[in-house]
């Protein structure tokens, strides 16, 4: 443990130092490697024609330290079993293989081989020697500045894969390039040229069947893994590119890889495949090492935050601010560092780090109209320091303090935003036909509901006005429709039991993720075995399970100071949820305990649940 932190030390020292003095620092982690490198130094070193590739072997190596092959009896084997696949292309399995270093439970029982350690002087030189030949010879290259040269296209590796003269397998041939001597009109500008350039490697099959017999999964189902094909894809046109992400979205679960062109000419401010998603951070890769925290004695620093090759670019895709936030209870054992933290898969997630600085500390660049939480961490435990706050689109903050002493009445419907697309389905039941007879033909029937009414939002409803009894009941409809589920109750609320046929059953299943579809050609009949009197018919549409379901547990939370305090546990009887012991102006959260995991925290203002 003390070696883990004196390394983290090290590292952090090493991100404040100049350029020379990262080299040097470089060359002394080489050990018995440093005179492969000095070699590289040497070679351009001789010829002043060579002096901006002795530029770029000085970048290179200065910048070495930290970047790996990750070795290990798994990878290995599994890097044989790619290598033995006489279908797949070169380009196919270098892809692969750089997804393999990223793969956790690989990861998990590999080791490191540093490249400080164990590049070789032939090999170097050969990687500098062919980006020079792709800079002077690729029109698009023309006055590229030197610096998005260096880092975007000059760097050997992409992750943690095996090294190889990559490019002299992927390179473009010249019957290719040729072709580009016409196009005047995009030959010399990076954002139009990529889709003349893509035709040469994609019609390459991607070794699918490989991943999925090693993973039983496609990898390439995953954005991480896609941005790391495209990276290679553009890299091996000399394309200048990276890959910028998302590690926590700020309104919903997961994360976002992708491959980002970097052009001197125009911003490339396109968060691809996002949606409605939101993020308080935008991250980008580099090759070179970037500045790190420096902890205090004993100080916990989450792992993402001491990777040296990540660098904020928020400001190049949001319109963020800067924050300071204060203690709500000074202490003379604050960290150095606290953390923004973002609501995301049920807990809370830090994706911003402040620096302290007197009684508060600030937070560079982030974004608005978010909802975070301030920690430090203690014992590698994380502790609030204040209450969650919502961060507005005027830059300021509005902290979600509990009032205990006045508590409010709030109806609850969903645990999840509600779109329009779910609005669209239970629209749609208005058009839904209910009749009724007693003879299973339905020779005589009554038109008992032409439409039900779905006010109510999260599911549609009719009451049957008639006290006729009936045996057979006929659901239509003369469009399109989808029924997640169907009740018929009686007087008192209760489910009556009744038959239908197999191919319906899966509206009768009490899962709101499973479907059946009505359209003109097909219908629904029910058959309660006696002659019975319905009162009200509940219909829920097609749906994202996020709703609130009878029979499942639900529990509501409160966030003050000391995290989450619990309001009570629910277990539904309909559709929604009455709690009338809500402390006003506080942060709160439905947790269901009986299923899902798409949940998100909201506030209740003026009779209105706004979701975060």
């Amino acid at each position: 443990m003390k070696r883990k932190y004196i390394c983290i030390i090290l590292i952090a020292l090493f991100s404040c130092q100049t350029r020379n003095e990262a080299l040097e620092t470089a060359l002394k982690l080489a050990g018995d490697n440093r005179g492969e490198l000095e070699k590289v130094l040497d070679h351009y070193s001789r010829n002043p024609a060579d002096s901006l590739k002795l530029q770029a072997a000085e970048f290179l190596i200065a910048n070495m330290p930290g970047h790996y092959t990750l070795q290990g009896d798994l990878i290995n084997e599994y890097r044989a079993k790619i290598d033995t696949d006489t279908t797949a292309s070169y380009f196919a399995k270098k892809a692969l293989d750089i997804s393999l270093s990223q793969i956790d439970q690989i990861r998990q029982v590999s080791r490191k081989e540093e490249d400080v350690e164990h590049v070789k002087a032939d090999f170097l030189i050969r990687h500098i020697d062919i980006s020079f030949e792709h800079l002077y010879k690729y029109p698009w290259l023309k006055d590229i500045p030197f610096d998005i040269f260096l880092e975007y296209v000059l760097p050997y590796r992409f992750e943690n894969e095996r090294l190889d003269s990559w490019q002299d397998s992927v390179q473009i041939s010249n019957n290719e390039l040729q072709q580009f001597t016409y196009y005047d009109n995009i030959k010399y500008t990076l954002t139009k040229i990529s889709p003349y350039l893509f035709s040469s490697t994609r019609h390459i099959n991607i070794a699918n069947n490989i991943a999925q017999d090693l993973f039983q999964q496609n990898l390439y189902g995953d954005c991480y893994h896609i941005s790391l094909k495209e990276n290679l894809e553009y890299r091996a046109l000399s394309l200048p590119a990276t890959i910028d992400c998302i590690p926590r979205y700020a309104n919903r679960n997961g994360y976002h890889y992708w491959n980002t062109p970097v052009s001197p000419e125009s911003k490339n401010t396109e968060v691809r495949g996002t949606f409605e998603r939101k993020t308080a951070k935008v991250y980008r890769k580099t090759y070179s090492r970037n500045e790190i925290p420096i902890p205090g004695k004993n100080e916990y620093i989450p792992e993402f935050f001491l990777n040296p090759f990540y660098k904020d670019v928020s400001d190049q895709y949001i319109h963020a601010a800067d924050a300071t936030v204060q203690p709500a209870k000074q202490s003379r054992a604050n960290p150095r560092h606290s953390y923004l933290c973002v609501f995301n898969n049920l807990t809370w997630q830090p994706v911003a780090i402040g620096h302290a600085r007197k009684n508060n500390f600030q937070f560079k660049n982030i974004g608005k109209n978010l909802v975070y939480l301030p920690v430090y961490y203690r014992n590698k435990k994380m502790r609030p320091f204040n209450y969650p706050f919502i961060f507005n689109l005027k830059g300021e903050i509005k902290y979600l303090i509990p009032d205990t002493n006045n508590r409010q009445e709030i109806v609850i419907k969903r645990k999840y935003p509600f779109g329009k697309h779910l609005h669209d389905y239970n629209q749609a039941l208005e058009a839904i036909m209910i009749e009724a007879s007693n003879h299973p033909d339905f020779i005589t029937t009554d038109t008992i509901l032409p439409g039900l009414e779905t006010s109510h939002i999260t599911y549609a409803q009719g009451k049957i006005e008639t006290d006729q009894k009936f045996k057979y009941w006929r659901i239509s409809s003369p469009v399109q429709v989808t029924i997640a589920e169907l009740s018929f109750l009686d007087n008192h609320g209760n489910t009556l039991k009744s038959n239908t046929s197999p191919a319906d059953s899966l509206g009768f299943d009490k899962n709101p993720l499973t479907n059946i579809y009505l359209n003109h050609n097909k219908n629904i009949t029910i058959d309660f075995n006696t002659s019975t009197h319905v009162s009200r018919i509940i219909c829920l549409p097609r749906n994202d399970g996020n709703g609130i379901y009878p029979g499942d547990v639900y529990e509501l939370f409160y966030h003050d100071l000391d995290g989450w305090q619990s309001l009570g546990r629910q277990t539904a009887t309909g559709y929604s949820l009455h709690y009338n012991n809500v402390p006003q102006g506080a942060l709160l959260w439905l947790h269901n305990h009986t299923t899902g995991i798409e949940e998100r925290i909201f506030t209740y203002e003026n009779g209105e649940i706004r979701f975060w």
